[in-house]
């Protein structure tokens, strides 16, 4: 099972929901990082999109899970992407790779997409969340 994370919106460090607070403590945080992608917002919280672009990136953060198949199971159910919700849901949960600020590159990681349409949703040109709030 693979037990790397990329975080772009409020699971990140800093946000005062219970989730992010769960997230924490059940993972290590190993660095910043980007996601080449287009970052919307959706309501109080973020969506990403993939992007074929290089110049395009979703800034976050990479964690590894102390026990992967619990937290992401918990994960799942926390962005209604599990089985047990209804499908098409608006997020999946992929592979994806991702880039460390330092120039590591990580792959394959988890990272949730957002799979809905993005017409009317503001995109958030920078791809930085946290800069957001």
């Amino acid at each position: 099972m693979i037990d790397l994370l990329f975080v772009y919106g409020t699971l990140r460090q800093g946000n005062t929901n219970a989730m992010a607070a769960y997230l924490a403590k059940q993972s290590e945080y190993l660095a910043a990082g980007w996601f080449q992608g287009y970052l919307y917002a959706i309501s109080d919280y973020p969506g990403a999109i993939t992007s074929s672009c290089p110049e395009h990136r979703v800034y976050g953060e990479i964690v590894r899970l102390n026990n992967a198949e619990t937290v992401l199971s918990v994960l799942d159910d926390y962005e209604e992407c599990g089985p047990q919700h209804r499908q098409p849901t608006a997020y999946q949960r992929v592979h994806a790779t991702v880039h460390s600020l330092d120039g590591v590159v990580f792959n394959p990681v988890w990272i949730y997409l957002y799979q809905w349409p993005i017409v009317d949703k503001p995109l958030i040109a920078h791809g930085d969340f946290m800069r957001v709030k």
